[in-house]
């Protein structure tokens, strides 16, 4: 889509703008009443979003690499139709083919109390069928008021049966990723991906004490991260996994796109379809990945 029909689309909100400030990389500006956010079409990717009177909720890196094809390090990655390595060919790319592309922009609204609403959409083209031959319709909704919420609707146009996973990956900015307590899913089972994959039950609350790569499953209640200062609490629907991550030392050493010392200040809980929980489309049918944040 180019400038003009951007502008055009977005002139009737106020609350939207069009920042072009990186060459060919064109990022939808919120300011409304309830927070400010930034929106990159490349892989309809939320990666700010800070509610009035706060400090951001959502974490980027200072060094992310903004460029068609690459994945911003932070925010919330779109990955999709699979999460992590395809599972059964890994020379497909990780996490899919949502997040590393353009997203056309659909709609915007300006809601007297939701705040902001993005709708951006991805089809199937020569250039995904080559990586993945399906037909496909997938849509981001992103609202952005005093909480954020993303909706991921992936819909089957074609006769082929259609199976997706996927992920909405989010950064929680944090004081510090070591003193914050993780509530919700005590007693879950969960997949440790450390090292050798193992099958684990939560005992009590999590603490980052080291790298932490979890898929707990069969879960579907909120999860709340209690910090020093305040408590982000991120809510699912769709989704009967949850993801937390954080890389610590030595593996955010070699992200190229993340300080080194970085690890500390982010969390990742997602909501996912992952492990068990994927979803086989039949023709026409639909299916909507969701994550809501809001503090307190």
């Amino acid at each position: 889509m180019d400038t003009t029909s951007l502008q055009s689309l977005i002139a009737p909100c106020s609350d939207l703008s069009l920042d072009l400030s990186i060459p060919d990389y064109p990022v939808l500006a919120v300011s409304n009443e309830f927070c400010e956010a930034k929106v990159a079409l490349h892989g309809a990717h939320l990666y700010e979003w800070t509610p009035t009177g706060q400090q951001p909720v959502i974490y980027t890196s200072p060094t992310a690499i903004y460029r068609e094809g690459k994945a911003i390090r932070g925010g919330v990655p779109v990955c999709w139709p699979w999460f992590n390595a395809h599972p059964t060919d890994s020379s497909l790319p990780s996490h899919g083919i949502g997040r590393n592309r353009f997203w056309n922009l659909l709609a915007v609204e300006s809601h007297p109390t939701q705040g902001s609403i993005i709708t951006l959409s991805l089809n199937a083209n020569a250039e995904t069928k080559a990586i993945w031959p399906f037909e496909f319709e997938a849509t981001v909704k992103i609202t952005l008021g005093s909480e954020a919420k993303i909706e991921l609707t992936t819909t089957n146009p074609s006769e082929q049966k259609l199976t997706i996973g996927g992920a909405l990956h989010t950064y929680l900015h944090v004081s510090d990723a070591q003193k914050v307590t993780i509530t919700g899913l005590e007693g879950a089972e969960y997949l440790d991906t450390v090292g050798e994959h193992t099958k684990r039950q939560q005992a009590g609350s999590i603490k980052i004490e080291g790298e932490v790569d979890r898929i707990y499953y069969g879960t579907t209640g909120e999860i709340t991260i209690k910090d020093t200062n305040r408590n982000i609490t991120v809510s699912r629907g769709g989704s009967e996994c949850a993801v937390v991550w954080n890389p610590w030392i030595e593996k955010a050493k070699g992200l190229g796109d993340l300080p080194d010392e970085a690890y500390s200040d982010f969390v990742c809980i997602e909501a996912a379809n992952a492990l068990h929980d994927l979803h086989e489309l039949s023709a026409g049918e639909s299916h909507t990945l969701s994550t809501t944040i809001k503090t307190g």
